[in-house]
């Protein structure tokens, strides 16, 4: 219950990324100073998104022991705080030549939430082999309900 619940929220966050960039070229509606619509709507979307997939990763890392639990539990919480304040700041507020302070901090916080998807590494790919087990399992289980009921 609580995995599709959290498909859910993730779904719905999706949408309103969706909208966020269905808005970001669009006439700038702004709110306060420099902040606009689709910078609000690109953080509230960004965090449905991905707020529960990390609750989900952190609840399966703890059950199995992964390692360095800093990397995966506390990097991500960085990495969102660090792409909210990268939309937050005006794109004109720091720039270093060609790149602004606010797509560096945009690139350091998606950074910081690959440790959802990607640690420890090969991880995934073990995922990928449990549902395929499982799959499989589930499979031999109503073959062999069918052929003994026969």
């Amino acid at each position: 219950m609580k995995r599709r619940n959290a498909y859910i929220v993730s779904g719905i966050g999706a949408i309103v990324l969706f909208v966020a960039f269905l808005t970001y070229n669009a006439q700038p509606v702004p709110l306060w100073n420099w902040i606009k619509l689709s910078d609000i709507l690109t953080i509230v979307g960004g965090l449905m998104f991905i707020i529960p997939f990390y609750a989900l990763s952190v609840r399966v890392k703890e059950r199995e022991h992964a390692p360095n639990p800093w990397v995966w539990q506390l990097l991500p919480v960085v990495g969102m705080f660090l792409m909210v304040v990268g939309l937050l700041i005006p794109n004109d507020f720091v720039s270093f030549g060609s790149v602004a302070l606010c797509d560096v901090l945009y690139f350091l916080g998606c950074v910081g939430m690959l440790m959802i998807f990607v640690y420890p590494f090969g991880s995934v790919n073990d995922e990928i082999l449990e549902n395929d087990v499982d799959a499989r399992v589930e499979d031999d289980e109503e073959h062999t309900k069918r052929t003994t009921t026969k």
